[in-house]
C-alpha cells in the first residue's frame, strides 16, 4: 500500500495562492524551535533506534501535560508545518533514506500535539495527524520494527478507529509477530469499512492459510506425541503389537485353512479318478467333502470314548493297587505310614462329640459338674434382666445412657425398621389432594431401607434410611373416573436431608387428556408437596414413639 497523500486541505495551505506568505510564516516558526525539535528529535531516535518500544513524547495525539490551550493564531504555523514534515518524509521514504522519513513523520506528529488534545481536533487535523501514523507505521515496519509498527498504528486507530491503512499496516505488524489472529481481526474490520480493498482481502486469505497451517502442525505435533509409530511414545506398544500378534495369527489360520482346502481338493480328485476306475459314478466335491466331515467326526468321538475309557481303567487298577497295599500291610509288624481314620480326622480339625455333634477338634466338651457350675448361658435380650429368683423382668433405665447393662454410656442401638415402615405407609397412603381433580395415592409397591434408634453418652439419635414406590390416580370428581395415573419413587428418606425430599415422578402410566393435561400436572405438584408433608409428620411420630 502506498504512502499517504497530503489532504486536499493541507495542500491548499501548502501550495495554495498565497503560498509565499504561508512559507515565510512557516520559516519563522522553523526558526524558532528548530534546536529545541532537534534536540527532542534526536533523543528519540536514540530510543527507537535497536528497541522497540512505545513513545507517548513521539505519537501522541495528545498535547503537553499542561491545561494550557493552543493559541488560535499559531494553528494555521503548526498545521503548515506538520504538512511540510509530512511532505519531507514522503520525499524520504521515496529515496529510501527511512531514518530521515521516520524523523519528519515524527516531526510532524509532534507539530499537532495541540490541535488535537484528547482527540478533540477539527476533521483537518486529525486526518493530517492520521496519515503521519500510518506512513510511520509503515516506515518502522520497513525497518523490522514490527512492534513499533503496530503501536504506532494503533495511536492512529485512536484518532480514526475506522482508518483502513492502520489497520493493514497493523495486520501486518501483528503478521510478522506472530499473532496471526490479531492481523486477521483487524484484516476483517479493515474489510468492513472498505469491502473493495483487494490488498486487505489478498493478506486476509494469506493470513487464513498461515493459520490453518498453524492447526495442522500442532495436530501433527499432537500426533506425534501420542503415536508409537513416530517413534516418539511407548504408550501404545502392548495395544500394537497385540493387534500385529493377532493379526498374525489370523493371517496363519487362513494359510492353513487355504491348505487344508488344497489338500481336500486333491483328496477329492484322486476320490473321483479311483471312482471311475471302478466304473462307479462321480461325486460332487460338496457331497464329498460333508461325507469326509462326518467321518471325521465319527472317528473323532470314538477316540475320545477310547481314551476315557483307557483313563477309567487305569484308575480302577491304581485302586485296586491301594487296596492290595493296604491289605497286605494291615497285619504286619512293620512300620506303617498309614494312617488310622481317628488320626486323619485328628488332622482335619473336626470330631464328634457326646451328643453326635460335629465340631472343631480344639472345642472342649465339658461335664455335667461343670455345666452346673457355669449355669444358663442361653442369650437374653439386651433390655430384660433376671432376678434372684431366675424369672426375667422388664427394666427400664432410667438414665439417658440406654438400657440397664449400657451404664457407661458408650454405644447402643435399637432396631425399628419395622415400625418406622408401618408408621410411613399410613402416612403417605393419608396423603391426597381435593381441588378440580383429586388425587389419591392408591397403593405402596414397596418400601426398602432401615431404621433405628442410636444413644450415645446422653445424645440419641433416630437413623433412617428408607425408599419407597408407591402408586397414585388422578380423578375427575364430577365425572368420577381416573384421568390420569403413574408411579412416584421417593428414594432417598433419610435422617440427614428429610427436609429436602426428593420425589420423582415415573411417566404416565395412564396419560392424561389434552384438556386435562395442565391441571394433572398442577395435581402432582400439590401431591408431591403432600407427600413431603406426610414424610415430616412420620419423622414426628419416630420422635414421639422413641
Amino acid at each position: 500500500m502506498e504512502l499517504t497523500d497530503t489532504s486536499e486541505e493541507a495542500r491548499k495551505l501548502a501550495k495554495g495562492g498565497d503560498g509565499s506568505r504561508m512559507a515565510a510564516a512557516a520559516a519563522a516558526a522553523e526558526e524558532e524551535e528548530e534546536a529545541k525539535d532537534e534536540k527532542n528529535n534526536d533523543e528519540n531516535d536514540g530510543k527507537m533506534e535497536g528497541v522497540e518500544k512505545d513513545d507517548d513524547s513521539v505519537t501522541s495525539t495528545d498535547s503537553d501535560s499542561s491545561d494550557v490551550g493552543v493559541d488560535p493564531t499559531k494553528a494555521d504555523e503548526m498545521l503548515i508545518k506538520a504538512t511540510a514534515h509530512k511532505e519531507e518524509g514522503n520525499s524520504q521514504f521515496k529515496k529510501g533514506d527511512m531514518d530521515k522519513a521516520a524523523r519528519s513523520y515524527r516531526r510532524g506528529c509532534n507539530s499537532l500535539k495541540g490541535l488535537n488534545k484528547n482527540n478533540t481536533g477539527d476533521e483537518q487535523v486529525k486526518g493530517l495527524l492520521a496519515a503521519l501514523q500510518t506512513n510511520l507505521s509503515m516506515v518502522c515496519y520497513k525497518q523490522n520494527k514490527f512492534k513499533m509498527s503496530a503501536s504506532v498504528a494503533s495511536k492512529a486507530l485512536e484518532v480514526d478507529k475506522a482508518n483502513v491503512k492502520a489497520l493493514y499496516r497493523r495486520a501486518l505488524a501483528y503478521r510478522k509477530m506472530g499473532d496471526l489472529e490479531k492481523a486477521r481481526c483487524d484484516l476483517r474490520e479493515a474489510i468492513k469499512v472498505d469491502a473493495n480493498n483487494n490488498a486487505c482481502k489478498k493478506e486476509l486469505v494469506s493470513v487464513k492459510k498461515e493459520l490453518e497451517q498453524s492447526k495442522q502442525n500442532q495436530k501433527k505435533a499432537l500426533s506425534k506425541a501420542f503415536s508409537s509409530k513416530a517413534g516418539s511414545s511407548f504408550l501404545y506398544n502392548d495395544k500394537e503389537e497385540e493387534e500385529k500378534r493377532k493379526a498374525e495369527e489370523k493371517q496363519r489360520k487362513k494359510e492353513e485353512e487355504q491348505e487344508m482346502a488344497k489338500k481336500r481338493k486333491a483328496d477329492w480328485e484322486d476320490e473321483c479318478v479311483h471312482r471311475m476306475a471302478k466304473n462307479e459314478p462321480a461325486i460332487s466335491f460338496e457331497e464329498w467333502d460333508k461325507q469326509r466331515k462326518e467321518e471325521e467326526e465319527e472317528k473323532k468321538k470314538a477316540e475320545e470314548k477310547l481314551k476315557k475309557e483307557q483313563n477309567k481303567r487305569r484308575e480302577e487298577e491304581r485302586r485296586k493297587a491301594r487296596e492290595a497295599k493296604r491289605a497286605a500291610n494291615k497285619g504286619s509288624d512293620s512300620d506303617d505310614d498309614e494312617l488310622t481314620e481317628s488320626e486323619l480326622a485328628m488332622m482335619r480339625g473336626y470330631k464328634k462329640t457326646a451328643d453326635g455333634r460335629t465340631t472343631s477338634y480344639f472345642t472342649k466338651e465339658l461335664s455335667e459338674s461343670e455345666k452346673a457350675a457355669i449355669g444358663c448361658i442361653k442369650p437374653k435380650r439386651l433390655d430384660e434382666a433376671s432376678d434372684s429368683t431366675g424369672s426375667i423382668s422388664r427394666t427400664v433405665s432410667a438414665s439417658p445412657t440406654g438400657s440397664a447393662w449400657n451404664q457407661a454410656g458408650t454405644w447402643e442401638e435399637k432396631d425399628t425398621t419395622a415400625w418406622c415402615i408401618s408408621q410411613l405407609r399410613k402416612r403417605l397412603e393419608a396423603t391426597t389432594v381435593t381441588s378440580k381433580l383429586d388425587a389419591d395415592i392408591v397403593s405402596i409397591e414397596d418400601v426398602t431401607g432401615h431404621a433405628s434408634v442410636a444413644i450415645a453418652g446422653t445424645k440419641k439419635r433416630y437413623i433412617f434410611d428408607l425408599h419407597v414406590k408407591l402408586k397414585y390416580e388422578i380423578k375427575d370428581p364430577e365425572q368420577d373416573k381416573v384421568v390420569a395415573s403413574g408411579v412416584i419413587k421417593l428414594p432417598d428418606i433419610d435422617s440427614s436431608s428429610h427436609e429436602e425430599l426428593e420425589v420423582v415422578f415415573d411417566s404416565w402410566t395412564k396419560s392424561p387428556g389434552t384438556n386435562f393435561k395442565e391441571q394433572a400436572l398442577d395435581v402432582r405438584s400439590s401431591l408431591a408437596k403432600g407427600l413431603r408433608e406426610g414424610v415430616q409428620l412420620f419423622v414426628s411420630d419416630f420422635n414421639d414413639r422413641f
